[in-house]
């Protein structure tokens, strides 16, 4: 039976492991792989308890995965908290930046950011600098002159500027007649630059 891998240099890739054990300061569970970066970094492992890393929650035998920079990229969260001031809800994953800044999480309840209200239950996402990348809309909205109609996913450029929606209704945008069903795709300074038919 295979219980480790190594790589060219002859530096552990991944190692299966025999009982629990303590790795760079998580104790990872028994007859589970833990592997790890070039650099020697633990990549991944799976937490024989729910385990704290920095102020985030995650939980006990559901797989931690690290960036090369040995920052958190992907846990799943172990009680329902405010990440980055986003209320994030439990047992579901969280996936963060390698600037530590979170990705994308399901909201425990609405949330409010960059007048954009964003539906419970819903995934929400976000780029490096914190700026809202994608959410499902909780209440009718204008944004960029545009209605965004409840329970209606978006997405955003960086610059908060709308970057695509399907419309729900016909609608007249910027001086042109568009179809209910019609996904409007936007440049980053809010023109429509493409329009796709969806059947």
């Amino acid at each position: 039976m295979i219980d480790s891998i190594f790589i060219e240099n002859g530096k552990i890739r991944g190692r299966l492991l025999e009982s629990d054990e303590e790795i760079q300061g998580i104790k990872c569970k028994a007859d589970t792989w833990a592997w790890f970066h070039m650099s020697g970094l633990l990549s991944s492992c799976e937490p024989a308890q729910d385990t704290s890393i920095g102020n985030i929650s995650c939980m006990s035998g559901m797989r931690i995965i690290f960036h090369e920079s040995g920052r958190l990229m992907k846990c799943y969260l172990s009680k329902s908290s405010l990440i980055n001031s986003i209320p994030a809800r439990a047992d579901t994953f969280l996936l963060f930046h390698e600037n530590g800044i979170l990705s994308a999480c399901r909201l425990d309840f609405d949330h409010e950011i960059q007048g954009i209200r964003c539906k419970a239950g819903r995934w929400i996402g976000f780029y490096e600098n914190s700026s809202l990348k994608r959410c499902t809309v909780s209440e009718d909205t204008i944004k960029d002159g545009i209605l965004l109609k409840a329970g209606s996913w978006v997405c955003f450029h960086y610059n908060g500027v709308l970057e695509n929606y399907r419309l729900t209704e016909d609608a007249t945008i910027q001086g042109i007649e568009y179809k209910s069903g019609d996904l409007l795709i936007f440049d980053e300074e809010g023109r429509i630059r493409e329009k796709v038919t969806i059947p």
